[in-house]
């Protein structure tokens, strides 16, 4: 059985590198083949506003405009926060393709069956 990943990603434009980093990793995950899925929490939700993840540019990494379209072409799940999606002004309008707001039970339930990567 394949090995199951969660990464929980909790920064955005409050701190470009951690954001970045997160991103780098989920994209080395997927080209490794890796069964991955992301949660988008606290900071993090407003990455799931169409375009805001694009302007994330860690230092001295690969910007996350490169990094998001592999992403969202995976189709890996992308999972945001319900409470922190209202906080960052996600809503169903502005939501990146693929995304899904959800509760923590569901969150919970996905991270259950992953090893899970805090970010």
């Amino acid at each position: 059985m394949k090995k199951k990943f969660m990464v929980t990603v909790s920064h955005g434009t409050d701190n470009h590198d951690r954001a970045n980093l997160a991103m780098t990793f989920v994209v080395s995950m997927i080209i490794e083949g890796l069964d991955v899925a992301m949660v988008m929490m606290v900071e993090a939700a407003e990455l799931a506003i169409n375009g805001v993840a694009e302007t994330i540019k860690g230092r001295n990494m690969t910007p996350v405009a490169e990094l998001f379209p592999i992403i969202l072409k995976a189709g890996i799940p992308i999972y945001v926060c319900s409470p922190c999606a209202k906080t960052m002004g996600v809503t169903e309008d502005n939501i990146i393709p693929g995304a899904k707001i959800v509760t923590a039970p569901t969150a919970i339930a996905e991270m259950a069956e992953r090893e899970v990567i805090n970010f």
